[in-house]
């Protein structure tokens, strides 16, 4: 009886450890959530237009062991329309952002009139376009409103944990 008995106790441990181990290059339950909070923390203090409305709007994260290990990226991907034109969001939004600490992106080109990236730090990355940017992850039903004149513009914002250039491996 006592052998049957630390049999069983030694399964339970055996168990316990495999259920509590992640795969090499898993990312922690930890930084999941802590990218997914750092991610929704940032989209409450972002700037947005008090003549936009939002068309959609996803929260989602990413991992990829096999070719980022131990990284996990938290995205929100949003549509927005608004009776401006695309040139004078962007033009505020770069200002804005700018001011709130936000950078240009060295890795990209900031004289597009179509798209931007910027940056705080090394783990926030924000891009605003006048095209979808993942309509595979966000699809957007374009309102049928022939008399008003619209633009639509699609913003993501990432947060990396950690920071991008170890996710990528330096």
């Amino acid at each position: 009886m006592k052998n049957l008995f630390l049999i069983c106790l030694a399964n339970i441990g055996l168990l316990l450890t495999i259920s509590t181990c992640k795969s090499r290059g898993e990312p922690s339950d930890e930084q999941i959530e802590n990218a997914k909070t750092a991610v929704a923390a940032i989209r409450d203090i972002l700037f947005v237009p008090t003549d936009a409305t939002l068309l959609a709007e996803e929260s989602l994260y990413g991992t990829n062991p096999e070719f980022m290990p131990g990284c996990v990226t938290g995205y929100i991907l949003s549509a927005y329309q608004t009776p401006r034109n695309f040139e004078k969001i962007l033009a505020e939004d770069r200002e804005v952002l700018k001011a709130a600490g936000w950078e240009p992106s060295p890795y990209h080109s900031h004289d597009q009139s179509d798209f931007d990236i910027l940056i705080m730090g090394t783990q926030d990355y924000f891009e605003i376009s006048d095209s979808p940017l993942r309509s595979d992850l966000l699809p957007v039903s374009v309102p049928n409103d022939s008399k008003q004149n619209y633009t639509i513009y699609y913003l993501e914002l990432s947060h990396y944990d950690p920071s991008i250039l170890e996710c990528r491996g330096g």
